[in-house]
């Protein structure tokens, strides 16, 4: 289904009902363990029906698995697959929101909220999608102690967090959802470069020769200048976007309004989750 840094996620049967499950096979790194575990803490701590279900934890000898309700894919694959329309649009960042609302009340941050890291299933019975928080791998409780900026995908990344902060909250997911919210109503997030990336640089031709030759660390010099260079690009693009830019695209102006909050430059001025559930892009059109 998936692989991501801690590992890969496959199909599985279980054993007591026979459904389908997602298995999260964690690859062996004794570093690994410990966030196995805060994952899976975290998972049945914040337990909600916008956060994906973990079924359990087990070991065999095929390796350690996260046992996991299997949903129908991502909501990058859904953006991919058909377009969006306003009510399915407005119905998934209700659910984002109201998942993200839930974790920060328990003091959880998520630190990677992007479209991979949200599961979608429709609901044959009320037709409508059901979407789910996943991926708590990066995942963290609230604290005051210096936390490392180089968590979660630079794309989705709040400005806090590409200018180097090390102290941080909520906020940052927040952006990661409002990034999500842009690419649902324009198409694409404004913040991505991925497209622009030098391809043809001799970084890149020695990093990829050295991966092929399995050269342990030969390509960290050219991955770091990569990462450096597309943190500098997506701050360009921050300074110079604006919420309103986007309204020729945005029918709703509650929808640009809420956009706007969500993705304040100032974390003290974003909007946290839970306000933004009270917004009038929600209240004057609920289901």
């Amino acid at each position: 289904l998936g692989a991501g840094g801690d590992g890969e996620v496959r199909v599985g049967f279980h054993r007591e009902t026979g459904d389908k499950v997602a298995m999260k096979k964690m690859y062996e790194h004794e570093y690994l363990y410990d966030a196995i575990i805060n994952e899976s803490e975290i998972l049945e701590e914040v337990a909600h029906d916008n956060v994906v279900n973990l079924l359990g934890l087990t070991c065999n000898n095929q390796g350690t698995f996260m046992v996991m309700e299997l949903m129908d894919g991502s909501l990058s694959d859904v953006i991919l697959s058909r377009k969006l329309g306003e009510h399915d649009i407005r119905a998934v960042m209700r659910q984002i929101l109201e998942g993200l609302a839930w974790i920060h009340a328990h003091r959880i941050v998520h630190q990677d909220v992007k479209t991979s890291n949200v599961l979608v299933k429709r609901d044959g019975e009320k037709n409508k999608l059901v979407v789910k928080l996943a991926d708590f791998a990066a995942a963290r409780r609230l604290r005051t102690r210096p936390w490392s900026n180089k968590v979660g995908t630079l794309t989705f990344n709040a400005p806090e967090l590409l200018k180097g902060a090390t102290s941080f909250g909520t906020a940052i997911d927040v952006w990661g959802a409002g990034c999500i919210f842009a690419e649902m109503l324009l198409g694409s997030n404004p913040f991505d470069v991925t497209d622009e990336e030098d391809w043809d640089s001799l970084d890149y031709f020695v990093a990829d020769f050295a991966k092929k030759l399995d050269i342990d660390g030969c390509g960290m010099g050219y991955q770091d200048r990569r990462r450096e260079r597309a943190r500098k690009r997506i701050l360009e693009k921050m300074a110079r976007w604006k919420a309103e830019d986007a309204r020729s695209g945005i029918k709703d102006p509650d929808a640009v309004e809420l956009l706007k909050r969500m993705l304040a430059i100032d974390p003290a001025r974003r909007i946290s989750a839970q306000d933004a559930l009270k917004m009038p892009y929600f209240q004057e059109k609920a289901e």
